[in-house]
């Protein structure tokens, strides 16, 4: 599927998807945990989008191999960011107890992700708490993290402008009976 960097697109993807799961005869806790990851995946690049000031069409394709379900979002933000500096920021979260510092980190965290994101052409408020990939990480059996620009295709960027990320999830029902 080729979808704007708008909110209201979750909505289109996620009917697609499970309309194609449910064809392919997922139950429907598989699909409700496929759904969930792939709302986050797709969130975190239309926030992406929106953090690079990019208009360009994200790009959502699944497989589906008997039990096995992949889905690759390539989208045209500066990629993800590397685990360790999610630990990083996980630790300034919790490393203080002082409720002002925790509040501060909050704050600071929360100014780094956007505010608003669009939903219709319309910017409305979005409260990002940072957890989609962890959530992701939850609810699939993998998930890999690619970067590309000028042509270029890499899990880490080396010597080229990062133009977006691609990210792979996949899962595999016959692990969840």
């Amino acid at each position: 599927m080729f979808l704007p960097p708008d909110m209201a697109s979750v909505k289109s993807f996620r009917k697609e998807l499970r309309k194609s799961l449910t064809e392919n005869h997922f139950s429907l806790e598989n699909i409700m945990q496929i759904e969930l990851a792939a709302d986050e995946a797709l969130t975190n690049s239309v926030a992406a989008n929106v953090c690079n000031c990019s208009d360009e069409t994200i790009i959502c394709r699944w497989r589906i191999n008997g039990s096995k379900f992949t889905l690759y979002v390539l989208d045209y933000g500066s990629g993800l960011k590397a685990e360790e500096e999610e630990e990083e920021a996980e630790k300034a979260f919790t490393s203080n107890p002082c409720l002002a510092t925790f509040i501060g980190n909050v704050i600071n965290h929360q100014t780094k992700k956007p505010a608003l994101l669009p939903y219709n052409g319309q910017n409305q408020k979005h409260k990002n708490m940072g957890k989609g990939l962890k959530i992701i990480n939850a609810m699939m059996d993998s998930v890999k993290v690619m970067f590309h620009g000028e042509g270029e295709v890499e899990e880490v960027p080396r010597g080229f402008k990062v133009m977006g990320s691609i990210l792979t999830l996949e899962y595999d029902s016959a692990k969840h009976l």
